[in-house]
């Protein structure tokens, strides 16, 4: 008889009268102590991509920008840069008008040897963004007064949105605007995109006082999303009856739109030469620079993104929220 299988049986034996003396719940712990260090998985690691625009020494947007002038930190980790563009990832672009900003007649009603009005001008512009730049990537357009409504699906096709905003009129539904609510609307469509990139365009003439009152919410949203705000502000140095003063609406549409890395502009500063506005918009919408790299964040779990530029006198605006997964 081969004595190697009855030693083999009577060890298992003892080992199993062994297991035995330990009651139940302490045999658990100690099988879950044993696997525990396999169940903590290294963390994923990910492409990621964040955006950022810089600006020299004159607030001039930088177009000639090297790789080697830039630095990423993740939770203050240095993070190897894999990839960098200009202007080239896919994008989905929202042009929102205060229904107010809107002409209400047509194009054929425009005065003759007189100023344009406020709301043909503010229209005039879209169009200009449409064709220089917009047009090129997927849009869509609304437009609010108490809540947003989207008159144009998002689409590539220009033209499409051009001839939705021409047949808008400017009849208010609702006596008061209300852009919290037409905002946070655009900011949760924008999130269930799958561009990269989201770009809301806000046309309107001065800031509500009701969304004034909501401003820390507004900025708090809008910084935990991935979409960048642009807004082009009508507001009158004299303001009318009924509406905030001009300096206030300033002061906050700056730091909201701020808040996503975008930019505001106002025509006031710009008296009516309103086609250096649309250059304006355009060229701070090509220079914003995209850089890959590898991350450990997750939607769930974003880290902290630390952008650097070493060009002396240099600025850099990105947007503070979590990064686009890729």
């Amino acid at each position: 008889m081969n004595p190697a299988p009855a030693a083999r049986n009577r060890g298992l034996r003892s080992i199993h009268r062994f297991l035995c003396l330990f009651r139940p719940g302490l045999l658990l712990a100690i099988a879950g102590f044993a696997v525990a260090p396999f169940a903590q998985a290294a963390p994923e690691k990910r492409p990621v991509y964040v955006t950022a625009s810089f600006t020299d020494k004159n607030d001039l947007f930088i177009e000639n920008l090297q790789q080697s002038e830039i630095e990423i930190f993740e939770n203050n980790q240095p993070r190897k840069i894999e990839f960098m563009a200009r202007d080239e990832l896919p994008t989905v672009y929202g042009i929102v008008f205060d229904r107010g900003m809107l002409p209400e007649s047509s194009d054929q009603d425009r005065p003759s040897g007189q100023a344009v009005p406020k709301s043909i001008a503010a229209r005039d512009l879209a169009y200009q963004l449409i064709d220089k730049q917009l047009g090129r990537q997927t849009l869509w357009v609304g437009v609010y007064d108490r809540e947003l409504e989207t008159v144009f699906e998002p689409a590539s096709d220009g033209f499409g949105a051009k001839n939705a905003l021409h047949e808008l009129r400017g009849s208010r539904r609702h006596e008061n605007t209300f852009l919290y609510s037409a905002l946070f609307s655009a900011t949760t469509m924008m999130n269930q995109r799958h561009e990269k990139r989201r770009i809301l365009i806000l046309f309107l003439e001065s800031l509500d006082s009701e969304t004034a009152g909501k401003m820390k919410q507004l900025k708090n949203l809008l910084s935990s999303s991935n979409v960048e705000l642009f807004a082009v502000c009508f507001a009158s140095r004299l303001a009318d009856a009924g509406t905030m003063p001009s300096s206030l609406t300033v002061s906050l549409m700056k730091e909201l739109t701020q808040v996503t890395a975008g930019s505001a502009f106002f025509t006031m500063d710009y008296r009516d030469h309103f086609d250096d506005i649309a250059r304006r918009v355009i060229n701070h919408l090509r220079t914003v620079y995209t850089f890959g790299f590898t991350s450990d964040s997750t939607t769930a779990s974003p880290g902290k993104f630390v952008i650097k530029c070493s060009r002396p006198n240099s600025k850099v605006k990105s947007h503070p929220a979590v990064p686009v997964l890729d």
